[in-house]
């Protein structure tokens, strides 16, 4: 915080050390750095600034790299000093040019709201966070010319940060004004204002925010949503109340630099050569392009093959179907693992959101229905209005929403998922303004059921603790069970071992064939590969013969049972749209203009592996109730008959029904009912609330049958 004298030395030997510095680093275009000479070509209308890596600093001298921590004004200066007098071999001056420097050690780098601001004050640090706002660009005075309105005479006066200085007196004739400021005999430098908080993901907490002022060439480089570090100053602004000042001071960040560490923003950056390899790997050379996919998505997690290939689809999903009279149908893809704990499923989700592109996590425990959607708020930002904050599904639009632990989520919160996932868009209204997002973003979500395990002797789609409206919007749900098995088990303890073994070793170290931890395709490979496909076109199908399959697959499991009041039905006409989606994914993922036979296979593989998990009912029947409805239709109608029962009991006894007593009851011309089922029911509709407990093992029923 002292602001004396940088320690290092003189102020002219500090220039010329600075000189020295910049000639070592910053002058030799094979290093692979922005240089200086570069620098001089663009400057200034393509660009005014020279990045400088805290690093090249410390390794240049050490005290030198605590002086710009520590004494940051003086020392830009200094640097700029430097920038000025660089002996150049072309005719320019970089009298105005900007020395950034950027990557600060992580000890000095913080999250908002992580650290004291008044044990760093004045200092040089790296604040890292998403940001929530910016205000537009707007041009800020730094020389104010002001106009004497007797004399005309020009009075210029450097406006520094705070209040707006005007002339104690004129220069001509030393009255005091009145002044007029000329425009056009002032400078001005774009600024603009952001808002830096914790991302969602990792926030405990309010207030974890702070403001950053940016100027001149970084000014509009950000947008919302984007992960950040800035570099500045921490300064102090004292807070007022009317014309009062107040004994509160708000840290503030005057931002030097900006690195852009994530961005929503849909450019990307592919090059020739990466885009080569993409088109290799979609065409097969390394083998069945998602079958390398979904195992490039983890390594570490052993087996899930199909699972994984789903999430790789689920990710590459999107697009819009649009009838002619305006009607849309959506592309995206959702999946829904539900299992239980230490299978490994966790890991699937976070790689996802690790690799996909434009991926946002949600943390189930302290998510809220705004957070997921949009959220008001009064804007402390700029002038105080109300403004809408847009939530996961609106920053995740074009992307993918993750979600971890769903059963975590409270309920009432997940009703706020069901808009965005059906309609793709969510409509808000503030102040009587109506405003719709657009929410194109496929969901992958893991969780656990009801039970926190799976029991072998209930049904699974029994154990399921969601609302079928919800469930119903996932086109793939796949369970994932662990269920003891010594071969098994021996493949996955090796597969543990080895894995973790390899990424401890140097690669020199491995033997030829220990290659158990190591991708097919390289993480930032694998990620531009999903980018690429997701902006490929909704393809159409290659031949009639390929509709033909998906009709006849849809066809052939709808006459599985005979048409009878007793008969489940086994899929429904969402079930045909989700089959379509998958094969249209898989097309886009091989970069594929058409949906050929191949897509229509792994359709149906994947639809039918989801519908063996969780579409049998007790019966081992095919029962698209389970998912529509919550319950298939033997459970509906054997829970009718069960109220029924025990509302018939009912007068029988004075203080609820011996669960006993309905059990005997229900079995009595009917063998099919089993006591096992009759207790699990009985226990759901306490759980549901339409039954209580009046005693031990009583039930009484409180609607109607």
């Amino acid at each position: 915080m002292s602001q004396s004298q940088p320690k290092a030395e003189s102020s002219k030997d500090l220039v010329d050390t600075l000189g020295d510095f910049l000639r070592a680093y910053y002058d030799d275009r094979d290093s692979g750095r922005t240089q200086i000479k570069e620098l001089a070509q663009k400057y200034p209308s393509e660009q005014r600034s020279l990045e400088i890596d805290y690093d090249d600093i410390y390794r240049f001298d050490p005290e030198l790299a605590d002086d710009v921590l520590e004494q940051p004004k003086q020392m830009q200066r200094y640097f700029e000093e430097a920038l000025r007098l660089y002996d150049l071999p072309i005719d320019v001056s970089l009298v105005q040019a900007h020395a950034r420097i950027y990557n600060l050690p992580e000890e000095y780098t913080f999250y908002p709201g992580e650290f004291s601001p008044s044990k760093h004050l004045g200092d040089y640090r790296g604040i890292r966070g998403e940001i929530t706002k910016t205000s537009d660009v707007y041009p800020k005075i730094e020389e104010a010319a002001f106009e004497c309105q007797l004399c005309s005479t020009l009075n210029r006066v450097p406006q520094s940060e705070g209040d707006f200085q005007e002339p104690h007196e004129c220069k001509g004739c030393e009255r005091q004004g009145p002044f007029k400021v000329n425009f056009d005999q002032s400078e001005f430098v774009d600024a603009q204002k952001l808002r830096i908080k914790v991302p969602p993901e990792l926030a405990d907490g309010t207030g974890q925010k702070i403001d950053a002022f940016v100027e001149d060439d970084i000014a509009g480089d950000v947008t919302v949503s984007d992960r950040v570090v800035v570099s500045g100053i921490i300064h102090f602004e004292q807070e007022t109340e009317g014309s009062k000042k107040q004994p509160k001071f708000d840290p503030y960040l005057e931002g030097h630099h900006i690195e852009i560490e994530q961005t929503d923003q849909q450019d990307l950056d592919v090059s020739s050569e990466e885009r080569k390899r993409i088109q290799e790997l979609a065409n097969g050379a390394e083998g069945d392009p998602l079958d390398i996919a979904g195992q490039s998505l983890s390594t570490k997690v052993f087996g899930y093959d199909l699972e994984k290939k789903a999430l790789v689809l689920a990710m590459t999903s999107g697009g819009q179907i649009q009838y002619e009279d305006g009607d849309t149908d959506r592309s995206t893809l959702n999946v829904f693992l539900i299992g239980d704990p230490g299978t490994g499923k966790s890991k699937l989700i976070d790689r996802a959101e690790d690799v996909g592109w434009r991926t946002v996590g949600v943390t189930s425990r302290r998510a809220t229905g705004p957070g997921l959607t949009v959220s008001a708020e009064q804007d402390d930002f700029g002038d105080g209005d109300w403004s809408l904050e847009a939530g996961a599904f609106v920053k995740a639009n074009g992307g993918t929403v993750c979600i971890d632990e769903l059963d975590d989520m409270d309920s009432e919160v997940r009703s706020f998922m069901l808009e965005p996932m059906s309609k793709q868009k969510i409509n808000a209204s503030i102040a009587g303004e109506q405003a719709t997002f657009e929410t194109r973003a496929s969901v992958i979500a893991a969780g656990n059921p009801k039970h926190g395990r799976f029991d072998p002797y209930e049904p699974i789609p029994e154990q399921f603790d969601f609302r079928s409206d919800l469930l119903s919007r996932f086109d793939l749900i796949f369970t994932v069970q662990d269920v003891p098995d010594e071969e098994g088990d021996r493949q996955l303890a090796d597969h543990v071992l080895d894995v973790r073994d390899v990424a401890k070793r140097d690669k020199d170290d491995l033997d030829d064939g220990d290659d158990t931890a190591e991708s097919i395709v390289d993480p930032e490979i694998f990620r531009k590969w999903i980018a690429l496909a997701k902006q490929q076109p909704v393809p159409p199908f290659e031949s009639q013969a390929v509709k033909e399959q998906l009709r006849e697959s849809y066809l052939e499991i709808r006459k599985l049972y005979d048409v009878s009041e007793n008969s489940p039905v086994p899929v429904t006409l969402r079930d045909l749209e989700g089959l379509v989606r998958i094969a249209e994914t898989a097309a886009k993922f091989e970069l594929s203009e058409t949906i050929t036979m191949r897509h229509a296979e792994i359709a149906t593989e994947m639809a039918g592996r989801s519908m063996q998990d969780v579409g049998k009912n007790e019966d081992g029947e095919y029962d698209a109730d389970i998912v529509e409805t919550g319950q298939s239709k033997s459970q509906k109608k054997r829970r009718k008959l069960l109220a029924s029962t025990i509302n018939e009991l009912e007068g029988e006894y004075g203080n609820g029904v011996p669960r006993e007593r309905v059990i005997e009851a229900m079995t009595e011309d009917d063998d099919r009912w089993n006591a096992d089922r009759l207790h699990s029911d009985m226990d759901s509709m306490l759980e549901d609330g339409v039954a209580i407990e009046p005693q031990t093992d009583h039930i009484r029923y409180l609607g109607r049958a």
